[in-house]
């Protein structure tokens, strides 16, 4: 059982009540018995004494008559005695108070054990008078009547005042007591345990001091307490790096917003905004120019906005706007406008000139969502199709646009199914020698053909594998198959190259050219068979990683073909750099031969090849006059649909013995 203090203090101090009650009912009637036996003793000892003097000075019983006075004296002298009668068997001789004639015979004394009782319960005590008449000895029987009613009397007030000096006393003492407990202790321990449950009311100083510190010291705890409680809400609802809001406070924002809006029939707009290339420049001048530059743009973000108007930081360089009370979407664009324009200006971040821009998705409540989980999700879209569009742009989201992005999410759903289910197949492009019209070699090129769909074409998968990083995967079953299928054209006598073609994340992936190797080894290939076809944007970064993979690929044996060449930034230093092995001359060129400066322009790259001693290959061949144009600058190898479209494996197989 538990116990308040208040009810342990007054349990304690009845105790200590009981137990003194326990002594002083013990000694009380140890007192009562002493006074008891003080009293029963004299009273005796005086009757015998009475006894012994008149036998000495009486000689005859009529003497006793002699001793009226001196027995009246002692009877009126003596509180405890009522009367003195003197007997001759029941013969009355001598009393003190006529009245009085006869005795009540005592009780049986053998059950008076104590001085108390024998006074409560006898009614006289009697004593021998002995005497000798002519020689024959004579007694007389002296009584001492008890007064019972004085003897009561004195021990009722003897316990009276007892009582009242040792019982009543003590419990007003022990009332004292407790009230001062009560005032000095219980209560302000029950305030010091109401301020440490509810953490209210702050009580006054106590008269205690051990009480006193334990207040003192809680008030001050809590008062701490309440200081870092208003420290945490602000750190837990703040952005440490910017000092914006975060995430929670946004939510808590538009929880409160959202309602408002509703009652009063209100639009808003939920801005997401992303910084453009933010990545390039944490990667290339260091996090901290990274992140002193967002603190700069949420200084002007501040600045620029409205006092109504509401930012927060959600992520690395992802910002969430409220605009609320523009009257048109001309004043909604118009802020917008002063946002990127603020954040286009050059900046200087420790001594590095900084360029940036940004671009923001707009939704609109309640027209483009009404909760908070919708308007962040429809402004993302927009914000993405802001920066397909060239980025430093925004863009509102439209229905049109989410049905899009929807489309998208079931792709990639689907695409990754389909490679579970096994419905991609590689089809193979042949590569003709232009001198010999031999086929040496063929493309692997990635198809899918969904069962219910059918052929789905690359160019709708392959750019969103590149973007969610499934082409990893994706590349990774291209690789095998493609090696597979070599295998088993060399075993039924079909010995030319396969190209395969590496994505750029694909290639920068940890210890790629070491698990290449391995599995040409594991399969027992001759490795100059094999030509990887790479993109020139594998090459933009011209890092020692890059050029350490390719010439342990190169060292190894594997060709490296560098696809679409003229597409993209055409460095000549990548020729002068890398093991580079094959050239390809990308479609759009070999189409715009028919114009002067078409024609100038690819033979440019072949004889630029040529001196470089690399293999020129052409692609996207579809008439002889092209084939014809490019044997006369003695271009080495074609391929496209004027000699063959992208065939199956099985039809390759029959294509290439009635061919060669």
């Amino acid at each position: 059982m538990i116990f308040s203090i208040q009810r342990f203090i007054l349990f304690f101090i009845f105790l200590l009540l009981a137990i003194f009650y326990v002594v002083f009912a013990y000694y009380f009637q140890k007192q009562e018995e002493q006074t008891s036996k003080v009293i029963y003793t004299t009273i005796l000892n005086d009757i015998k004494e009475k006894a012994y003097s008149i036998s000495k000075n009486i000689e005859k019983k009529e003497d006793i008559l002699l001793f009226r006075a001196q027995i009246g004296n002692i009877s009126a002298n003596s509180p405890f005695v009522s009367n003195i009668l003197v007997f001759d068997d029941n013969e009355l001789l001598l009393t003190t108070d006529p009245k009085i004639k006869k005795l009540e015979k005592n009780s049986f004394i053998d059950n008076l054990e104590t001085y108390n009782d024998k006074l409560t319960n006898l009614n006289y005590l009697s004593e021998n008078i002995n005497f000798y008449e002519q020689n024959k000895q004579k007694k007389l029987d002296l009584i001492y009547v008890i007064d019972k009613n004085y003897i009561n009397s004195y021990f009722i007030k003897n316990r009276d005042e007892f009582f009242i000096y040792f019982g009543i006393l003590p419990i007003i003492g022990f009332l004292i007591l407790f009230f001062i407990f009560k005032k000095y202790i219980t209560n302000p321990l029950e305030k010091l345990r109401q301020l440490a449950y509810y953490n209210t009311k702050i009580p006054k100083a106590f008269k205690i001091r051990e009480l006193e510190s334990i207040r003192h010291s809680m008030v001050d705890s809590f008062s701490r307490l309440e200081n870092e409680k208003k420290e945490l809400f602000l750190m837990a609802r703040t952005d440490s790096l910017s000092g914006l809001a975060n995430r929670n406070s946004l939510n808590e924002f538009l929880h409160r917003l959202i309602p408002t809006a509703k009652r009063k029939k209100e639009e808003f707009a939920f801005l997401f905004m992303d910084l453009d290339h933010f990545k390039t420049i944490n990667d290339s001048l260091g996090h901290n120019v990274g992140d002193e530059l967002l603190q700069n743009i949420s200084k002007i973000l501040k600045k620029v906005l409205r006092p109504n108007d509401f930012v927060a930081r959600i992520g690395g360089d992802e910002f969430v706007l409220i605009i609320q009370d523009f009257k048109s979407n001309l004043e909604l664009t118009n802020i917008i406008k002063r946002v990127q324009e603020q954040l286009a200006k050059p900046w200087i971040i420790q001594t590095h000139p900084v360029s940036t821009s940004c671009s923001i998705g707009i939704s609109i409540f309640p027209k483009d969502a009404e909760d908070i989980i919708s308007l962040m999700k429809n402004a993302d879209i927009a914000m993405y199709e802001a920066k397909k569009h060239g980025r430093n742009r925004y863009h509102f989201f439209t229905a049109e646009l989410n049905e899009a992005v929807l489309r998208i999410i079931n792709l990639d759903k689907q695409m990754r199914q389909a490679l579970k289910e096994k419905n991609y197949k590689l089809y193979y492009q042949p590569k003709v020698c232009i001198k010999t019209s031999k086929i040496i070699g063929a493309e692997a090129l990635i198809r899918w053909i969904d069962p219910i769909k059918g052929f789905i074409p690359p160019n709708e998968f392959i750019p969103l594998a590149e973007e969610n990083d499934f082409i990893i995967e994706l590349g990774e079953w291209i690789i095998n198959d493609a090696l597979n299928q070599y295998i088993n054209w060399q075993k039924i006598g079909i010995d030319i190259s396969i190209s395969i073609n590496i994505s750029a994340k694909q290639f920068l992936q940890n210890n790629f050219e070491d698990i290449l190797i391995k599995k040409i080894k594991d399969k027992s290939i001759n490795p100059n068979k094999i030509i990887l076809e790479i993109t020139e944007y594998i090459l933009i970064d011209q890092t020692d990683k890059v050029y350490l993979s390719l010439k342990k690929l190169h060292d190894f044996g594997i060709n490296i073909s560098l696809d679409d060449f003229g597409t993209g930034y055409s460095s000549l230093s990548y020729l002068k750099k890398y093991p580079i092995n094959y050239l390809k001359i990308d479609k759009s060129f070999v189409d715009d031969m028919n114009s002067k400066n078409g024609k100038i322009f690819v033979e440019t790259i072949v004889k630029m090849g040529q001196m470089l001693d690399l293999k020129i290959v052409a692609e996207g061949v579809e008439t002889i006059e092209q084939l014809q144009y490019l044997k006369s600058i003695s271009c080495d190898l074609y391929q496209g649909y004027h000699f063959c479209k992208p065939l199956s494996a099985k039809d390759f197989e029959e294509f290439y013995k009635a061919k060669n």
